[in-house]
């Protein structure tokens, strides 16, 4: 009798339809992949991006001398769409705070909608104006003081370390980038990975200005102390980045942090001015390669994000105008510059057009603006909004 009921509910079972058919495992399986895997992907596809503009550069134009311009010219004009994107991308916020500083408007009797707008231009008149005069302050002081040029260097490339670290967080945040993370280890791994970067920039500027010291002054600004030996201040940096590493590995149990750990205490013992000297890198390749990585990160992050069906059609439109914008104003600076330089009474005039926008110091200055503006945004961003696609 029980056997027979069992024949007859497998007979049952036998024709009932499958809940796991191929289309719901195939989405199962997506679903659980890793998502360090997308991070991962992000992080092949801008590497290889960067590599292959800067060893296209470097094939074209052999002599650091002629790349140089053409270089700066074009990751600085993408550089500059990025920093203009995080602005206005990330505009909302900043401008709902202008609007509550209504008291600034004068005239009480006047609408609030004009109040708001007076104060608005008010509020931006005062910001321009403030950053014009400390960029000014800064450009005089450029030539008393490289250093502060290279401090600006350290904060940019940190920066770009401290987002690519963060980049499997904001996968599972749903392409959402988490608040600057304030733990030991994570702020230790990307000052390592900062000070490596430095000393390989710090030795591709030696080589430069031992090759070519009139460049020397304001283009010197990778951290050389007036004073100080281009060797010990490498021995330096690589010291720190060894103790990065020993840091990192100081507890056992965590496999990346101690590979982490593992890597910077052997990229330290490597002396960056050998590589410098064997692969004729120069200060530009450095500087442009790591630009470029983290500009690719967010190329490839905002790309990921407009698929996003939440994503309207507005975040795409600004995206594209953003970039399109610098594109066509720096793009008209850099070919204007060539044209005056290539005569001969303009030589001059057109190098010193290019060194006001198309070189890496005034970037750099632009560029602390957008780590202290990206960092609040972050920081003040809910998981539930689309936040900026640029950090």
């Amino acid at each position: 009798m029980a056997s027979r009921w069992m024949a007859s509910r497998w007979k049952g079972l036998r024709f009932m339809p499958s809940r796991w058919t191929p289309s719901r495992v195939a989405r199962a399986v997506s679903a659980s992949r890793p998502v360090l895997g997308s991070a991962t992907r992000n992080r092949i596809q801008s590497l290889a991006a960067a590599a292959a503009i800067c060893g296209g550069a470097v094939l074209l134009l052999p002599e650091p001398e002629r790349r140089a311009p053409w270089l700066y010219g074009a990751v600085l004009t993408l550089g500059y769409g990025h920093l203009l994107g995080g602005a206005l991308l990330g505009r909302r916020p900043l401008a709902a705070a202008l609007r509550r500083g209504a008291a600034l408007a004068p005239g009480s009797a006047l609408p609030p909608r004009v109040r708001k707008s007076i104060s608005l231009a008010l509020a931006l008149g005062l910001g321009l104006g403030g950053l014009a005069i400390l960029y000014a302050a800064y450009a005089s002081a450029l030539g008393h003081w490289p250093l502060l040029s290279g401090l600006l260097l350290a904060i940019a490339t940190w920066h770009t370390v401290e987002n690519d670290l963060a980049m499997p967080e904001s996968y599972r945040h749903g392409l959402h980038m988490p608040p600057v993370s304030l733990d030991a280890d994570t702020q230790v791994a990307a000052g390592g990975i900062t000070t490596l970067v430095l000393s390989v920039a710090t030795a591709a500027l030696a080589g430069d200005l031992a090759g070519a010291p009139e460049r020397a002054g304001a283009d010197a600004f990778a951290g050389i102390v007036p004073g100080m030996r281009v060797d010990e201040g490498l021995l330096g940096l690589r010291s720190l980045a060894a103790l990065a590493g020993g840091f990192l590995m100081r507890r056992p149990g965590h496999g990346a942090r101690e590979g982490l750990g593992l890597g910077l205490i052997v990229a330290s013992a490597v002396d960056p001015a050998w590589i410098c000297a064997r692969t004729n890198i120069a200060f530009v390749d450095v500087f442009a390669l790591s630009t470029l990585y983290h500009l690719a990160n967010w190329w490839v992050f905002s790309l990921e994000k407009c698929r996003k069906p939440s994503t309207g059609a507005g975040f795409r439109l600004e995206l594209i105008a953003v970039h399109a914008l610098p594109v066509c104003f720096l793009g008209a600076t850099f070919l204007g510059a060539t044209w005056i330089g290539s005569h001969p009474t303009g030589a001059e005039t057109g190098a010193a057009l290019r060194s006001a926008f198309l070189s890496p110091a005034p970037y750099l200055f632009w560029s602390l603006g957008h780590v202290i503006q990206t960092a609040a945004g972050r920081r003040s961003s809910s998981a539930a909004q689309v936040g900026s696609a640029f950090s």
